[in-house]
């Protein structure tokens, strides 16, 4: 945020985001925006920088409001996530039987994750996973596999990567920036020269 021009910022962490909503039944990408739409009083004035799942909600808030939209190393379409299931039902099952929590799990995980550069920040991640209260990581599964209305609209800017494993790399024009998943971290200055409100 430093690096971008001034403006009012708002960070939105959605582990504050679902212990403040409380969400019952189904949920999905749509009704998360729903809700922060709500919350925050989002309009078309308002421009949204998301980053990974963060892009993928913010996608949907400008289905919903017309707001100018910024994704950094995210999707418009499901299929671009890079996970073997994509089905919820396997990956309820998994998550909630200790599967998808494991350490056996996420050490392999972490055993094949390809960039030194950023490797002790994936590790923390999928520690910090294994200690995640399982019906959040659920409500996280639903946001990111659940079905949603199609897409009528397009991102202002894509920002990716092309050596990104998590991520695989937009069909439509993107700015390039160097690194890997998580640019935004270890290349900063690359990502926010990139973006222009």
């Amino acid at each position: 945020m430093p690096l971008l021009p001034d403006a009012d910022f708002i960070r939105i962490d959605f582990v504050d985001e679902f212990a403040q909503w409380k969400p019952t039944g189904k949920i999905n990408v749509e009704r998360l925006a729903n809700y922060l739409v709500e919350r925050y009083t989002i309009t078309s004035n308002d421009v949204l920088i998301g980053h990974s799942m963060g892009g993928w909600v913010a996608i949907y808030v400008k289905q919903q409001t017309g707001s100018k939209t910024i994704q950094i190393s995210s999707w418009t379409d499901q299929r671009k996530i890079r996970l073997p299931i994509h089905n919820l039902n396997v990956l309820r099952f998994l998550l909630f039987s200790g599967v998808t929590q494991s350490r056996r799990l996420t050490e392999y995980f972490h055993a094949k994750y390809p960039f030194p550069e950023s490797a002790a920040l994936h590790r923390s991640l999928m520690q910090g996973m294994r200690r995640m209260n399982r019906r959040y990581v659920y409500q996280q599964l639903q946001v990111l596999f659940a079905k949603a209305s199609p897409l009528t609209v397009a991102p202002d800017l894509r920002i990716h990567t092309r050596r990104d494993s998590i991520i695989a790399r937009p069909d439509e024009a993107f700015i390039e920036v160097p690194g890997d998943h998580f640019s935004l971290v270890f290349h900063p200055e690359k990502v926010a020269a990139a973006i222009d409100f």
